[in-house]
């Protein structure tokens, strides 16, 4: 089987939960909406191009692996935007801020410092997804990545990589991080605090008999309209430290 890798760190990222009035809280990693998003953009898919974000979300299979968990870090944020104006949409921030009367905005924010992943990604049957188009996307996106918020750019280079293995844990055991991607780890990891976390789509072949369930809100429904469903993940405990 043929899966695309890539590791995925930022000193700052956010993989929201779902988001209640002013608390925007983030998840200890990145979710699936989040991955097949960063896909999409260097692609260069806008969100109104629905059947395309169809496309990722019903073609390919996910999972991650937890190769540093970062330390949670809470932001006051505050913001302004135009007064919402009857079937008035705004192309830019700029055209925001020049909208006139403004409300201001508070929100507590979380973030995830010094994270870092691996992202595998593979292809479902009758899928029409091509892999190595996604690999080459990503090392020259069409739209700026960055890790949940635009406020957290990535830290290093994707260095996408297609992987040929029998089951998804192979890949990652075969993924040889590159010399910057060692350097970034030997800094970051902290002592005592387990690694190797992998969490997968639950009707994922070749996973482990060990796991624990959980239900996450990040299976795309529609990309322009910000809608998700629920989905269940596995998730398998580190294996090493």
């Amino acid at each position: 089987m043929r899966f695309l890798l890539f590791t995925l760190y930022a000193p700052m990222a956010a993989f929201g939960e779902v988001a209640v009035g002013e608390r925007r809280m983030s998840w200890a990693r990145p979710g699936r909406s989040a991955v097949l998003g960063l896909i999409a953009a260097a692609l260069g898919l806008e969100r109104r191009e629905e059947a395309a974000h169809r496309e990722l979300e019903v073609g390919l299979f996910y999972a991650v692996r937890t190769d540093a968990p970062g330390r949670p870090l809470v932001d006051y944020h505050t913001a302004q935007t135009p007064r919402t104006r009857k079937r008035q949409v705004f192309e830019t921030r700029r055209a925001e801020l020049e909208a006139g009367q403004r409300n201001t905005v508070l929100s507590t924010r979380e973030w995830r410092t010094d994270c870092c992943f691996t992202v595998a990604l593979w292809r479902r049957q009758n899928s029409k997804v091509d892999l190595e188009a996604v690999a080459a996307a990503l090392k020259e996106p069409h739209f700026l990545l960055y890790a949940g918020r635009k406020a957290g750019p990535l830290g290093l280079p994707l260095n996408a990589e297609i992987i040929e293995a029998d089951t998804f844990r192979a890949a990652f055991a075969g993924r040889v991080p590159s010399v910057e991607e060692r350097a970034v780890l030997q800094r970051i990891r902290v002592p005592g605090v387990a690694g190797g976390e992998l969490a997968y789509d639950d009707d994922a072949p070749g996973g482990s008999e060990n796991y624990r369930v959980e239900r996450r809100r990040d299976a795309v429904s529609n990309r322009a309209r910000w809608q998700f469903a629920d989905r269940l993940e596995r998730v398998q405990e580190g294996g090493y430290e």
